[in-house]
């Protein structure tokens, strides 16, 4: 049976640096969107490979099997009928985001995007003088179709989604994606849709990249990359497909910035794509049954409702009914759980409340953590249940 190494607490400490700055020694972070499993041996290998053969130099146009199986894979998974002229490496999906806002964008056009979601897509935009209208999903984290159409503007250009959702683990689905589809074609809009967590998703559900639907693909920018779920965050690389004429754009525009992103990162992604669908697929089935234990634990107790993710490796637990503000409850959990999460209202609007765990741990340390976060809520619960009787 294939699996991937459960590292320790103390080698996650030492390796990933940056998730537990300034931490104390007994805190578990459960807040950077970083994975703490590492990557797979196969992308080592044709990375170590490249370096002892010398393959470490300018590639202006991008790895050509980089481009190549990155093509493979949209057209096999994706359903994207892509050619390799639009496809463009990126240094990770912030790079495909700022790319984006920057060639579709003039001062004072208008983009609607959908919240809570990963914060760039909110403040990039605002960066190039556009104005942003945050439209909040449904109760239960899918598009408010509705909501969209009425906030729409003669200056609108842009509608962003991002999916599966950061942070509420929500995966849309195919009709709702059709009916934003409908949107966009009825008033001539982009739609720009960041699909980095596309691999992980759970009971069965699957993920369906807008640019496939009919009429679509040449009005969407998709952005993907490996960050996340390869475990490669520190590698910086990612890709973004659009109409030849966008890439073209966007070319120059990183040519200027970045020059191109790594030779030899290109060459490790590209075998993550062509070697390693056993790891994505261990690690969705394994997170689905980590995600299981964890919302389980939440919802025991009183007053919480942790929505089931349907995605991703977030949960987004509202935490409204015991904490004024979602800032509190964070600072809460720090100082009474010793465990970081990330406060919710940073994601938008609709995330106010609430607060995202990072899953994507072995499960003995998701499980200390939820039972620190257990007893710290049951705490707070108690105090203000005997205050208020």
């Amino acid at each position: 049976m294939v699996s991937v190494e459960m590292p320790s607490l103390e080698e996650i400490r030492k390796s990933r640096p940056s998730k537990y700055f300034g931490l104390e020694r007994d805190v578990i972070s459960l807040g950077l969107a970083e994975s703490d499993f590492e990557m797979p041996r196969e992308v080592k290998e044709a990375m170590i490979s490249a370096i002892i053969n010398g393959r470490y130099h300018y590639e202006m146009n991008g790895v050509a099997e980089f481009i190549e199986a990155a093509r493979d894979k949209l057209l096999r998974v994706n359903n994207i009928p892509v050619e390799e002229g639009e496809i463009l490496p990126t240094v990770g999906v912030m790079n495909a985001i700022w790319l984006t806002y920057r060639v579709l964008l003039k001062p004072g056009e208008h983009v609607i995007v959908v919240t809570p979601t990963y914060p760039p897509l909110i403040g990039r935009p605002k960066s190039f003088q556009a104005e942003v209208t945050e439209v909040k999903t449904r109760e239960d984290g899918h598009l408010d179709l509705a909501a969209i159409e009425k906030a729409l503007t003669s200056k609108t250009k842009i509608i962003t989604i991002c999916n599966p959702n950061n942070p509420t683990g929500t995966v849309y689905t195919r009709e709702e994606l059709e009916r934003l589809a409908e949107i966009a074609v009825k008033h001539d809009l982009y739609v720009f849709s960041d699909e980095l967590y596309e691999n992980l998703t759970y009971d069965g559900r699957k993920h369906v990249s807008i640019a496939s639907l009919p009429g679509m693909y040449e009005r969407t920018v998709t952005a993907f990359g490996f960050t996340k779920t390869y475990g490669m965050s520190g590698l910086r690389i990612g890709y973004v497909v659009a109409e030849e004429k966008i890439i073209r754009l966007m070319r120059d525009e990183n040519t200027g910035i970045v020059i191109h992103p790594g030779t030899v990162e290109q060459i490790g992604a590209a075998a993550a794509l062509r070697k390693c669908d056993y790891y994505t697929d261990f690690l969705k089935n394994y997170l689905e049954r980590v995600r299981n234990r964890l919302i389980a634990e939440l919802n025991e107790i009183p007053g919480i409702f942790a929505r089931l993710p349907e995605g991703t490796f977030f949960a987004f637990p509202d935490l409204s009914p015991l904490f004024e503000k979602d800032e509190e409850a964070a600072e809460y959990l720090l100082k009474e759980a010793k465990v970081l999460v990330y406060s919710g209202n940073g994601f938008g609007n609709g995330g106010a409340g609430h607060v995202r765990i990072n899953f994507c741990s072995p499960l003995e340390i998701i499980e200390e953590a939820a039972v620190r976060i257990r007893n710290a809520l049951m705490k707070r619960y108690n105090a203000i249940d005997k205050k208020m009787s």
